[in-house]
């Protein structure tokens, strides 16, 4: 059970956003804290199974999409969310982490969820929670589980028409798969979080399979071959349709719209492609920019169209159109010009190579500024062996975050990548305002490394989320 001081502090109604906070944040988050193998190992769903029980199942009254993977998942959990809202059906979408507020992980219709409701929902949960340690012993819920109880609550009081869930970490023993989905999506899935999902590529597949169940049609992403066969393999076990994107939508040539000056009134660089698809060709114009976001835009497709078979019915033109206006802070965003200012969370070496890409692809600049922060768990080496060499002078900064390497660690490891000049700045506020006074106009400005780092850098520079 959590201390007892904790129980105390929260036994009446809560009444306020602030509290509503605080009660939340007084659940371990093993986000910020990191997760270890043997806990993990440990975890089973029967503590959020009685949680959910405990205020009706609310995750009974509302059809879902589950995605997991490992690049792109948040992504594409956008793309299908905005596409079903502009056909328009009322929408859910739940996504981790938060940059700013945790108010960003759920959101009805495209908006976050408001402080009255996080307020209402936040009060169900603790007094269901209060019973629950009134009785049998049961693992204290995480904050994870919490939150996600919370989500699956306010999609049934908004009487949501389908609600777009992303897995947290993995996916067999991940909060939110207590859920029985319409369709579940796995996305390119690379090596990420290995000290928990497995050190090989079949190993982390794997654990990501474990959305897959009985007779419910799964999408999958482009895959490396041993990662396909472990998804098949988990499919034909459990009688579950696999789709695989390629066979429903290819992308051709990818273009990318690039800012060719930087200008105080500039429009951010978008990515134009065409969707080869079995009932002909698509053109797509995506505010998300890089090369990869037209495979996520491929896979969001083939669930869309899987998604058919269960009433829910888009058309070609909500497609472009949704994809045409969709907005999803820190990924890729550029924020500013003179100099540019780009914010991306990248924080494993997939999404290291496709920030690169974007930044070469997107943006002229003379030289580059890269701000980063990165979490110790994470395969550091290879993160900055692929943004490093794309900098000009690199600024180490670390976030307010248990799991946050130190700034003199990463500073040794950048030294090891990069032999231009390194400045060290303990906060990441001080790295901003740092990179902001060596940067000239026609430069650019990367923050990247984890989301930690980029949120409070959008934060400290009031970069809506």
């Amino acid at each position: 059970m959590r201390d007892e001081a904790i129980v105390t502090a929260f036994d009446r109604p809560i009444t306020s956003y602030e509290t509503a906070c605080a009660y939340l944040e007084s659940f371990v988050d093993y986000e910020r804290t990191g997760l270890r193998r043997a806990f993990a190992e440990a975890m089973q769903l029967d503590t959020m199974e009685r949680l959910l029980a405990a205020i009706g199942n609310p995750q009974q009254r509302w059809p879902a999409v589950h995605i997991a993977g490992t690049k792109g998942k948040g992504s594409v959990a956008t793309m299908i969310e905005a596409v079903l809202r502009e056909a328009g059906y009322t929408t859910g979408l739940y996504t981790s982490p938060h940059l700013v507020t945790v108010r960003e992980r759920v959101q009805i219709d495209g908006q976050k969820i408001s402080p009255a409701d996080l307020i209402d929902a936040t009060e169900k949960l603790r007094r269901a929670i209060a019973e629950l340690e009134g009785g049998d012993a049961l693992r204290p819920p995480t904050f994870f589980e919490v939150y996600t109880a919370l989500a699956f609550q306010v999609f049934a009081d908004a009487a949501v028409d389908v609600a777009v869930i992303e897995t947290g970490l993995g996916g067999r023993l991940d909060a939110t798969n207590v859920i029985t989905p319409m369709v579940a999506v796995i996305t390119s899935i690379d090596l990420d979080h290995t000290h928990i999902l497995g050190n090989t590529l079949p190993e982390i597949a794997r654990e990501k399979a474990g959305i897959i169940k009985p007779g419910i049609p799964v999408v999958t992403a482009r895959q490396a071959p041993e990662v396909y066969d472990v998804l098949a393999e988990r499919a034909a076990e459990v009688g579950a349709a696999l789709l695989a994107v390629p066979d429903v939508a290819e992308f051709g040539q990818v273009r990318p719209v690039a800012v060719p000056e930087a200008s105080n009134d500039f429009e951010p660089p978008t990515e134009r492609f065409v969707l080869v698809t079995d009932t002909g060709p698509l053109e797509v114009q995506c505010t998300l920019a890089g090369r990869h976001q037209a495979d996520n835009a491929a896979t969001a497709y083939a669930a869309l169209r899987t998604l058919a078979d269960e009433g829910f019915i888009v058309s070609s033109s909500q497609f472009q159109t949704a994809l045409a206006g969709l907005r999803w802070p820190a990924r890729f965003q550029v924020a500013g010009a003179r100099p540019w200012l780009v914010v991306d969370c990248a924080h494993n070496p997939a999404s290291a190579r496709a920030l690169i890409s974007a930044l070469r692809r997107h943006l002229q600049y003379e030289r580059l500024t890269l701000v980063v922060g990165i979490s110790a768990d994470k395969d550091i080496k290879q993160i900055l062996s692929i943004l490093c060499p794309a900098a000009d002078r690199v600024i180490v900064t670390q976030s307010d975050n248990p799991r946050a390497m130190a700034t003199e660690h990463l500073a040794t490891a950048v030294r090891q990548q990069f032999a231009g000049p390194i400045s060290v700045a303990p906060a990441v506020t001080e790295a901003v305002e740092l990179a902001g006074e060596v940067t000239t106009g026609r430069e650019a400005i990367c923050i990247t490394g984890s989301f930690f780092v980029v949120g409070e850098a959008m934060q400290h520079l009031g970069i809506e989320t």
